[in-house]
Order: structure tokens, then C-alpha cells, then sequence
């Protein structure tokens, strides 16, 4: 290898030095924020289960109320969809699951609300009706900020024009595997399907505290769901710059024994130039 060559791997060590500098520490601060909302999706989904646990033991009255009948809008054709994508890139196949898993799912009629800049860009491209004013929802998350959420699906479902509220979100199963899924907001459902309390007082009546506690249901069910897409976005994130790191490490490994390898040739060389001029003299 020529001076020149040696030069170009020098640099290419430096740059792969540097790269992998970026990537250890985005892996870092991904654990960091992994670790923050992972905390917090464990404790809201307790929560949401106890939710659940509450209202299926309710849902034995009836309420003329569209947000608990399934089949209040009889005349409705289409579904509003709400997308929970990512932001920010170097997340691995967060975002390419998602649009895997939603592929074919929406039609024409049916109205999107984008979380995430990613899904915007991917759905701009496809002939829907998108609503944008969401994209930037998840950038300072809270709890706060999901009853304006809750407030606009409920004003936005009670209109009749719509069959259901659909959320596409995903799901945490560990660390490594994150599953797409869509989850019906509304109207809700099966509501009897997990009853555990059979002998409980209502006060004053199961319908008053149903419709008490209905609408904060549903403000944790949205919380809690996008609570868990922000931990599969940080963990997925983590998993990549992981990746990246560990390749950058072998990468390194390479270019070490190559560039040794040359320059103990090029000494090789030279050594036996000088040799072979002594010997010429």
C-alpha cells in the first residue's frame, strides 16, 4: 500500500472513530429517556387495567350515549384513523413496521390524524385525507396535553360522521420486539368482557359513575398507548445505535490490521531498500 493509501485509511479510522463517538452517546440518551417513560408506562397501564376492570363491571346498564353504543351512527361510512409515528429518524424499523402494518388498512373516505413528522412525510405521498395539526403532539409529552386530545375525539366522533375512532400505534413486548397494533378508541366495546366485581355498591348508581369515569378512561387509554409507542420509539433507538456502535467497533478492528499490516510492509520495504543499497556499494 502506497503512502497515499495509508493516509486514506488513517483517515477513515478517524472518521469511524468519530461516528462511533455520535452513536455510543445517542445510545445513551436513549437508555435515559427508555428508562424514564418505561417507568411510566408500567404505572399508567396498571392504572388503565384497573380502568378497564371498573367499567366492565358498570357496563351492564344501557346509556343513550355515543361514545358507549356501537352502533349509535348507523349512517356513518368512514373511521378516523390516528397514527402515532415518530419525529426524529435512527429509530431501526420503528416507523417501516408501522407503515407495514397500515398498509391497506385506510381508505379514501376515512380522515388521519399524524403523530410524528415520519408518518406525515409517508402519508403525504398516498391519496388520504390527512389532518396535521397533531404532528408535533408527542415533542414535551404529558399527561396534561392528552385531554385536549380526548376533548377533540369525542367533539370530532359525536359529529356522526364517523364508525369508529382507530388508533395505529405500538405496542411493547421487551426490549427487542415492538408490534404494530390498532386499538378502537370508540365507541368502546366489549365493555363486559372482563368483569371481576360482581357484588359491588354503586353511589349513587352504576350509570352516573359510569359516565364519571368513562371519560377519564379514555383519557388514560390515550395516555397510556402513547405513553408505550414513545418507550418502543427510545428502545428501538437504543437497539439501532447499539447496532451501529458494535459495527463501528468491527469496522475499527479491520481498518487497525489493515493500516498495520500495510505499514509494517511499507518498513518491510524500505529496510530492504536501504539493504539492497548497502550491498550495491
Amino acid at each position: 500500500m502506497s503512502s497515499q493509501g495509508l493516509t486514506n485509511t488513517k483517515r477513515r479510522i478517524s472518521s469511524v472513530t468519530s461516528t462511533k463517538k455520535i452513536t455510543k452517546a445517542m445510545e445513551l440518551v436513549a437508555s435515559a429517556k427508555l428508562r424514564k417513560w418505561r417507568s411510566s408506562m408500567d404505572n399508567i397501564i396498571s392504572y388503565l387495567n384497573t380502568m378497564e376492570e371498573i367499567i366492565s363491571t358498570c357496563a351492564s346498564v344501557e346509556l343513550d350515549d355515543p361514545i358507549l353504543e356501537l352502533k349509535k351512527f348507523k349512517n356513518a361510512k368512514s373511521n378516523l384513523y390516528i397514527v402515532v409515528t415518530s419525529s426524529l429518524g435512527l429509530c431501526g424499523g420503528y416507523n417501516y413496521n408501522l407503515f407495514k402494518f397500515l398498509n391497506g388498512k385506510i381508505s379514501k373516505e376515512d380522515k388521519v390524524w399524524v403523530l410524528g413528522t415520519k408518518g406525515l412525510v409517508k402519508l403525504s405521498h398516498e391519496d388520504l385525507s390527512l389532518e396535521d395539526k397533531y404532528v408535533s403532539f408527542l415533542d414535551k409529552f404529558d399527561y396534561s396535553k392528552v385531554a385536549n386530545l380526548k376533548n377533540e375525539i369525542i367533539k370530532e366522533y359525536s359529529t356522526g360522521q364517523y364508525m369508529s375512532v382507530q388508533l395505529i400505534t405500538t405496542t411493547y413486548k421487551n426490549s427487542l420486539t415492538f408490534i404494530p397494533k390498532q386499538i378502537q378508541v370508540l365507541p368502546l366495546e366489549n365493555l363486559s368482557k372482563n368483569v371481576k366485581y360482581t357484588d359491588v355498591i354503586f353511589e349513587p348508581n352504576r350509570k352516573e359513575v359510569l359516565s364519571l369515569v368513562v371519560p377519564k378512561y379514555l383519557q388514560t387509554l390515550l395516555y397510556g398507548r402513547l405513553t408505550e409507542a414513545i418507550v418502543c420509539e427510545q428502545a428501538a433507538r437504543r437497539n439501532a445505535m447499539d447496532s451501529a456502535t458494535d459495527n463501528a467497533e468491527e469496522l475499527l478492528d479491520k481498518l487497525h490490521i489493515e493500516y498495520n499490516k500495510a505499514r509494517q510492509g511499507a518498513i518491510t520495504q524500505e529496510i530492504t531498500e536501504v539493504i539492497g543499497g548497502s550491498i550495491n556499494k
